[in-house]
């Protein structure tokens, strides 16, 4: 691995997609605005056969996206817009494991029928068919599972060997679209970046500045030249990884409201924010904070009123606390809650929520 930052800083020497992970997706879904799913979802996962001016609702408008639809709702307009294109592929359809595997943890109760529905609804044609490549690559993944030891001790050609054979049983001639050249190095520009952020995100002891510095080049090192170069060009998107990681909010949070508003301004101009566009940003900030303060004294209030009260004096009373702090948006924090998402639960992150 390169280390074209060589000599700036003793930390420096560990790190080396960002494309959001399936699970950053669906988590950026649920909790945009707020964390690091939605980007590491786009930085990680989207095929590489969507073009960069495709952009999701969510990144858009988040909060134009969330008005009056439901989390399957969103699901299904993110998947069509993320996967559309290149669905009846083999290797876009795996990646969708991810996004099932999110959707079962999040409703543990039914959350294998509301993801089959989720896909009927995106892609009626192909639902059933996606579902069958989905348990077939459960299945690998717990073969590899139950055999890691056995694979440990192999030669890499004997490894090898071993996988394709498991890969051809299960898939057919489909594995070799499913783990073509071209996808394994696709994986591997997904690893760097995903090394490089987990080391930023624990990486206190590094200025911001410096760690907006890191982060660029490490972007550059991964998809540079490479078929996912125009990530690079998503500044939108880069934007809200960056602002996503630990240490950054750590550091921002850490600072006075007028230091902090400065600060990030300062990083979306090195983003390349053009003047204007860091201006409504700036705009969007002071919504947002606007939005934090009524949305905080709003669950205050409600965990109030449901230690005293229960079933219809309960829901006439949130009902009532719902309609005093977001009026006209009442009805969309309604059908949030009734899908047990509480957007004032998630973590505030500053640059992004």
């Amino acid at each position: 691995m390169k280390l074209p930052w060589k000599g700036k800083a003793k930390w420096w020497m560990i790190i080396s997609a960002v494309f959001l992970s399936a699970t950053g997706f669906c988590y950026y879904l649920l909790a945009e605005p707020g964390g690091r799913l939605s980007s590491l979802s786009a930085l990680n996962d989207r095929p590489t056969a969507v073009q960069p001016q495709q952009q999701s609702i969510s990144e858009k408008n988040p909060e134009q996206a969330q008005a009056g639809q439901s989390v399957e709702d969103r699901l299904v307009n993110e998947l069509r817009t993320f996967y559309g294109k290149t669905i009846s592929e083999k290797s876009t359809q795996v990646i969708l494991l991810k996004v099932r595997k999110f959707i079962m943890r999040l409703f543990p109760e039914d959350g294998e029928t509301r993801f089959y529905n989720i896909l009927k609804r995106a892609f009626p044609d192909l639902a059933d068919e996606i579902m069958k490549v989905l348990k077939k690559l459960e299945q690998y993944q717990l073969w590899l599972e139950e055999n890691a030891a056995r694979l440990s001790g192999m030669s890499s050609i004997e490894k090898q060997g071993l996988l394709w054979e498991k890969r051809k049983e299960l898939f057919g001639d489909d594995a070799d679209e499913i783990w073509s050249d071209e996808v394994l190095a696709y994986e591997k520009r997904k690893q760097n970046v995903r090394d490089a952020l987990d080391f930023l995100d624990k990486s206190d002891d590094i200025p911001i500045h410096e760690k907006l510095d890191l982060y660029k080049t490490s972007l550059q090192e991964a998809y540079q030249n490479s078929p996912e170069a125009y990530v690079l060009q998503n500044k939108d998107m880069l934007a809200k990884v960056f602002f996503g990681i630990d240490s950054v909010q750590n550091e921002l949070k850490g600072l006075e409201p007028e230091q902090r508003k400065l600060e990030i301004n300062r990083i979306r101009q090195e983003m390349g924010f053009s003047p204007d566009q860091i201006e409504r940003l700036e705009q969007m900030d002071e919504y947002r904070n606007h939005r934090w303060e009524k949305g905080l004294a709003y669950m205050e209030e409600r965990e109030q009123a449901a230690a005293e009260l229960e079933g219809e004096d309960l829901e006439t009373r949130l009902k009532e606390l719902r309609e005093k702090h977001f009026k006209h948006e009442a009805k969309t924090i309604e059908l949030e809650e009734k899908d047990n998402f509480f957007r004032f639960d998630r973590p505030r992150v500053y640059g992004r929520n």
